[in-house]
């Protein structure tokens, strides 16, 4: 049974009609859209056979390299083509992080230090060129992300998988098709890392043959599907695998089609020309989802939308004034703008994590205008004063950026603090952050679904020594005694002890405030009602396997 979303925090006595005046403002935008959508009589055409199934992706395509991927956009298609050594079962709806299931590793086991795990291999599986999978494939792979000396190292990939490599003392093949992934230090919650899909296992072939930058123009892997062809940024066709281990997908050609703008997105599903759309905003969800085409499903996985902020520039170095941010913003609204799509997050830790806990600290932040105006002045920061942000303008759980960013700039100029905010779609956005923010520029609007139900996840965005190019702690942040306890709890084997110090690591970050909690968003789903195959599983990802197009 799922956990119902809890409704936001109270609004203080003092909470003004200009708020109940800014959302239906912005609701009537929506409503704009909707007609235009009902009165649309030029739909796009994407071309595609009635067989087909078109996945509407929200935003450009990347190159799909899966060391190199982060965002959903890509590692959704690099799903389909590729294959980790441990899955998730998306075969059940939960409202814990779902089970682990065997891929290309058929078995794992844990050294009783927890500083060894031997994976038992797939046997009787190729990549999609031919190429056998075995032991030294998966060697390979993590060479490429390890070993500077190897012939495929990329330093650009080996940066993006630090998350997981920082562990990794070495690998060693011991039998055709086992390997053992020797640790620097111990770390129970290994296997659900291994699940990330930009883990996934290249073709030995590919890597040997192709520069670095290529890997991902040539995507080959064990997958239950096979690029066809590719319009980068914008298409990518897939073809089944019929040779896939785990069974033929029932579904023959899948094409995922790049459209960015969200109300063209809706009249294409609208018209019949697109089956899918994985990630839809609530516009989308209120136009179509009674309207007998379409049917929403709430996979409802962990995941957490934010300002990530600059903690090594004035003012938001200022731990205080970052606290005052936090209480400035009515996530509540926010809720309302989404037409309840979104549930207020007020600390680091989203539901569906495997260490999340109800606790206090999700009524850490309410929203309170006159309690920010006083900490800003004890922070010492002067107002007015101005911040600057990076926002996407679309993408993957973003159709409504521009509206939201609207909200949090009223709720900021009602304390003092100015928000100027930089749109980019959502790819170029990716890339100008990857390396952190550069001085001058406080944060991002952002999010993150991909990994967030593991325990670990609080390192991957916090530990302070995955600074880019390292990691995605892309803010700088960093606090020696979070750090500390994520390394007791990374190598803690009982669960109830390893929970409460993630608990405890989590309250100091939420007291930190390095980001502004926002909202956790459920991900909705439209489906059209000719696609069967598809399990609201809280995950961000589909089985490709499954999927089919009556």
């Amino acid at each position: 049974m799922r956990t119902p979303h809890r409704p936001g925090p109270p609004r203080p006595p003092g909470a003004t009609a200009r708020r109940v005046r800014g959302v239906r403002r912005v609701l009537g935008t929506l409503a704009v859209a909707g007609l235009l959508l009902t009165g649309c009589t030029s739909p796009p055409a994407f071309g595609r056979d009635p067989g087909t199934l078109v996945i509407g992706a929200e935003g450009e395509i990347p190159v799909l390299d899966p060391h190199r991927l982060s965002g959903t956009v890509g590692l959704r298609v690099v799903d389909a083509l590729f294959d980790p050594l441990i899955r998730e079962d998306l075969t059940t709806e939960s409202d814990r992080a779902p089970r682990l299931r065997p891929a290309l590793a058929t078995s794992w086991q844990m050294s009783p230090d927890a500083l060894t795990y031997t994976l038992a291999l797939r046997t009787g599986v190729d990549f999609a060129d031919g190429t056998p999978f075995d032991a030294g494939a998966v060697k390979l792979n993590f060479d490429r992300i390890t070993d500077e000396k190897s012939p495929v190292y990329d330093a650009t990939a080996a940066g993006n998988m630090k998350f997981l490599t920082r562990w990794i003392d070495r690998v060693e093949v011991r039998g055709t098709h086992t390997v053992a992934l020797r640790l620097t230090k111990p770390y129970t919650g290994l296997p659900r890392v291994l699940t990330d899909r930009r883990m996934s296992l290249i073709s030995p072939a590919t890597l040997r043959a192709h520069d670095p930058d290529d890997i991902g123009l040539h995507p080959v892997g064990t997958g239950p599907y096979r690029q066809k062809s590719a319009d980068h940024g914008k298409r990518v066709v897939l073809r089944h695998n019929t040779a896939y281990w785990g069974g033929v997908p029932k579904t023959e050609a899948i094409i995922v089609e790049s459209v960015s703008d969200p109300t063209t997105l809706a009249i294409a599903a609208q018209t019949g020309e697109v089956d899918a759309i994985l990630s839809a905003g609530a516009q989308q969800v209120r136009q179509l989802a009674g309207q007998g085409t379409m049917t929403v499903q709430y996979p409802d996985p962990a995941n957490q939308y934010f300002l990530r902020l600059n903690t090594r520039t004035a003012p938001t170095d200022d731990a205080g004034f970052r606290r005052a941010l936090n209480h400035a913003v009515d996530r509540a609204a926010i809720a309302t703008l989404t037409a309840g799509q979104t549930a207020p997050s007020q600390g680091p830790l989203p539901r569906g994590n495997e260490a999340y806990r109800a606790s206090a600290a999700e009524d850490r932040y309410p929203y309170d205008p006159a309690l920010a105006k006083r900490l800003i002045a004890e922070s010492g920061v002067r107002t007015p004063v101005t911040i600057r942000l990076l926002a996407p303008d679309s993408g993957p759980g973003f159709s409504q950026a521009t509206e939201i960013m609207s909200l949090i700039q009223q709720d900021l100029k009602a304390v003092g603090v100015r928000l100027e905010v930089r749109y980019m779609e959502f790819a170029s956005l990716v890339a100008e952050e990857g390396a952190g923010y550069k001085k001058g520029v406080h944060g991002s609007f952002n999010g993150w679904t991909t990994g967030a139900d593991a325990g670990d996840f609080l390192e991957r965005m916090f530990g302070g020594d995955l600074h880019p190019p390292n990691g995605v702690n892309r803010g700088w942040y960093a606090d020696p005694a979070v750090d500390a306890l994520l390394d007791k709890a990374r190598t803690e084997p009982r669960e109830e002890t390893r929970t409460a110090l993630y608990g405890e690591a989590a309250e100091r970050i939420a007291a930190d405030a390095p980001w502004v909690f926002l909202y956790q968003d459920r991900l909705p789903r439209l489906l059209s009602r000719k696609v069967e195959g598809v399990v609201a599983a809280p995950s961000p990802y589909i089985d490709y396997t499954t999927i089919r197009r009556r």
